[in-house]
């Protein structure tokens, strides 16, 4: 195989492609991305047996061909050029990579033994933008559980829908919802399923800046992801997500608007002083909300605002880490927060649009 590329693009690839290597004693191969030039393209391939990734970038090929190297050597070496253009050669299972100015072979292996990439026999398919979707996937995957206990919360619930795609994580501590448009409305059945934490945290690094739409098709127990620059396959989690609508506050008993950036900077001045439990506390009252903290061993914070409030006065204690998810992942300058008592799960959401919801569970102190 011969080819030239982009330096740049060719990094890139390979850099998200590594990350779904893996390492298997019995499976050296695992470790390694497959190179395969044709077709003014070379395609970067990474897999773990669990998922995978094949990203395509756009190159000038005089000489086919296909050769698997180590991933991170392969990655670092890249990183270390600072040249725009990059001529490739493979040649006995090894890359020759050469610039105006530096020359390297990297010893691989037989390509022939790189495992097969799945073809899935499409089901389902819908198509969403790729920023909208990132967007989306950002909000809700710090509620992911990291348990194992309960595998049907290690990843990301997605329903499909008529026109919107609903994307849903909960650690049972608190829980995000969003949902997000989909580019075409889909003709087919209503279905949902669960994709696995570390597939939905890549495919959120993918998308970054991506132009155009995604398209996720369902096959087999598999998902597969089609995005611009190439496409990515995941394993999904089995089990049943559990029916969580019940658990989301219809209506409130004391409400209030609140500065998201007032509330941020307060949460996470008062995190300093957290206990072991990592509580802070929220008190409403007349029109002003109070954010404090107290630690034996560090200290007291406390520290007020205004906001507007309907209802009795308050007081509630969250983990901070969980209140400070919720609103950083809200838009608007002014955010709703929402509860009925103080044992009963809360409310986020921005003022102006109900796509995303957040529900933060209190600590009970006594």
């Amino acid at each position: 195989m011969k080819f030239s590329c982009s330096k740049e693009h060719l990094e890139r690839a390979v850099g998200i492609a590594e990350r779904f290597t893996g390492k298997n004693v019995t499976l050296p191969v695992l470790g390694h991305v497959l190179l395969e030039a044709g077709d003014n393209a070379l395609i970067v391939t990474a897999t773990n047996l669990e998922h995978a990734a094949q990203f395509q970038v756009p190159a000038r090929v005089t000489k086919p061909g296909r050769v698997s190297v180590p991933a991170k050597v392969f990655s670092s070496l890249l990183q270390a050029f600072g040249e725009e253009k990059i001529e490739g050669e493979g040649e006995r299972g090894h890359l020759h990579l050469r610039t105006d100015t530096r020359q390297s072979r990297l010893n691989g292996s037989n390509a022939d033994d790189f495992p097969l990439i799945p073809k899935i026999k499409k089901s389902e398919s819908v198509t969403v933008e790729s920023s909208t979707l990132a967007r989306g996937l950002s909000r809700v995957l710090p509620a992911v559980s990291t348990s194992e206990f309960k595998p049907e919360l290690s990843g990301v619930y997605v329903g499909i829908g008529k026109d919107t795609l609903t994307l849903c994580a909960t650690d049972t501590f608190r829980l995000a919802e969003c949902v997000v448009p989909l580019a075409k409305e889909h003709s087919g059945q209503k279905t949902a399923f669960i994709v696995p934490h570390r597939a939905a945290q890549e495919l959120t690094r993918i998308l970054e800046g991506e132009d155009g739409n995604t398209t996720l098709s369902l096959g087999d127990n598999q998902l597969l992801i089609e995005t611009a620059g190439g496409k990515m396959i995941s394993r999904l989690v089995e089990g049943i997500f559990p029916e969580y609508r019940a658990i989301i506050p219809g209506q409130f008993a004391i409400s209030s608007y609140l500065s998201r950036d007032e509330i941020s900077r307060s949460v996470r001045a008062a995190s300093i002083f957290a206990s072991k439990l990592q509580e802070v506390t929220l008190g409403f009252s007349s029109g002003r909300i109070e954010v404090a903290a107290a630690n034996p061993e560090v200290g007291e914070y406390r520290t007020g605002f205004a906001a507007s409030q309907n209802g009795k006065d308050i007081s509630m204690s969250f983990n901070w880490r969980y209140l400070l998810d919720g609103v950083q992942a809200l838009d608007d300058e002014e955010v709703f927060f929402g509860c009925n008592q103080e044992s009963s799960p809360a409310l986020l959401r921005n003022k102006s649009n109900p796509a995303f919801t957040y529900v933060v569970m209190p600590i009970r102190l006594t």
